[in-house]
């Protein structure tokens, strides 16, 4: 997994979603790609009992952010092995399959307020389902859950017609065995 980064770590090039069966999709009401990896840390570490570390920095010496973005992604239980994930963040104009995803997941549940969240979404934040060989299977959904609790977002998964918040991932983590 490689991704070209500028001398701010943003990704260099055309940034585009994954697809919805391959992520586990989170659509965020924050519209910029900001990565604060302190703030990520400390959700991580304290709501999820994880490690999590970008693999190269990231910088916002202007102010200013990307339309759209990617990163690597270390993410381990505590005091376990860290396994590279690899997360997208793109305005959600530009997600129309991932947005279709949420609004079909919504209808499978019900509704039950998802609605109102998918309707205010502004970014989607994607975490890719698969990892490396020999890695944790878990860590995507670890990363898609810190990323859930930081930017309130609800999340698409890639595998169930379902959208779920932060509770929903925490159940999800602990029946795959990692305590949060």
């Amino acid at each position: 997994m490689m991704i070209d980064l500028d001398e701010a770590g943003w990704a260099i090039g055309r940034v585009d979603p994954l697809g919805a069966p391959e992520a586990w999709s989170l659509l965020s009401p924050e519209p910029d790609a900001r990565i604060d990896e302190a703030r990520w840390v400390h959700q991580a570490r304290t709501f999820f009992r994880a490690e999590l570390a970008l693999s190269h920095p990231k910088s916002y010496p202007s102010g200013a952010t990307p339309i759209a973005d990617a990163a690597l992604v270390d993410v381990a239980p505590k005091g376990g092995a860290p396994t590279r994930v690899h997360v997208v963040t793109v305005p959600i104009d530009r997600a129309p399959a991932v947005r279709a995803a949420a609004v079909a997941a919504v209808a499978a549940i019900g509704g039950a307020g998802m609605d109102a969240l998918v309707a205010r979404a502004r970014r989607v934040w994607q975490v890719r389902a698969a990892v490396p060989e020999g890695g944790d299977p878990r860590a995507a959904l670890a990363c898609a859950a810190v990323l859930a609790s930081v930017y309130l977002a609800p999340i698409v998964p890639p595998d169930e017609a379902a959208i779920f918040g932060v509770k929903g991932a925490r159940e999800r983590l602990e029946k795959r065995g990692w305590r949060t």
